[in-house]
């Protein structure tokens, strides 16, 4: 969904120039030329390793809840996102139903909508298989990375941002097959969902610097607690619509009162 969207977002303004793309390299402080691959190998070593970590924990999971090994390495490449695939391979373990833990999936992924709609205009004007399908590599990481490189644009981010996504996609998908082929000969871990969860933790903390983004996380898990007692099966997706509702209320609360 959030790959579409950037897809149907990116399309070529009306009073865009249809001149040559500018060339391949972005200039660096130095005044030299930095190839985009370069670029992208630099910025994929910063988050290696918590895309590691992540990673050989996802192939542990996948490996203590009994699902099958190739259908992980599969779903690694084709998710793209450790968060969705997780939810979705814990939800089917649990008997939920695949259309469930699909939704649940997408639901997590929701945030990745956001990023496309940022990111829009640098895929304005690219060509089109590369406006379809490049959208996949689209997550937290390569988001951050392709936003800290603004003068990239043209076919400078188009090599870029492919060197970007191919790189990250070799570290997580090597992480969680590093994770399942380990998982046989590590003694048992019955807390590992433990583990899931403090790396979730990890990561939601760091984001929680407004009024909003407070009020969503309280609430969402709120809405989930409860709704987990009632229906397990839907505690993530209500989470999530409650925490997106009331932090949309309360900014557009915000909103109204400074005007």
């Amino acid at each position: 969904m959030d790959r579409m969207t950037t897809s149907l977002t990116a399309a070529p303004s009306p009073n865009q120039s249809a001149g040559p793309l500018p060339p391949a390299r972005g200039p660096d402080p130095g005044g030299r030329s930095t190839p985009p691959w370069r670029m992208a190998a630099v910025d994929v070593t910063t988050v290696a390793s918590g895309m590691i970590a992540f990673g050989l924990v996802l192939g542990i999971t996948i490996h203590t809840l009994g699902r099958d090994a190739a259908a992980g390495i599969i779903g690694a490449a084709g998710v793209y996102g450790g968060s969705a695939q997780l939810t979705t391979v814990t939800l089917l373990s649990q008997g939920s139903a695949l259309l469930l833990a699909v939704l649940s999936g997408v639901v997590v992924n929701l945030r990745l909508l956001l990023y496309s709609a940022a990111l829009g205009e640098r895929f304005a004007g690219q060509p089109s298989l590369f406006r379809w399908l490049a959208p996949h590599l689209m997550i937290d990481q390569t988001f951050l990375m392709a936003q800290g490189r603004p003068q990239l644009t043209g076919q400078a981010f188009r090599r870029y941002w492919l060197w970007l996504g191919g790189l990250v996609l070799v570290v997580w998908c090597s992480s969680v097959t590093a994770g399942e082929l380990l998982a046989p000969v590590l003694p048992p871990m019955p807390h590992l969902t433990l583990v899931c969860t403090a790396m979730f933790l990890g990561l939601l903390l760091p984001r929680l610097r407004s009024r909003p983004a407070v009020t969503a996380a309280l609430t969402g898990f709120a809405g989930a607690a409860v709704v987990s007692q009632l229906v397990p099966e839907l505690g993530i997706a209500a989470g999530a619509v409650c925490g997106v509702t009331a932090a949309m209320s309360r900014r557009q609360s915000t909103s109204t009162a400074s005007s």
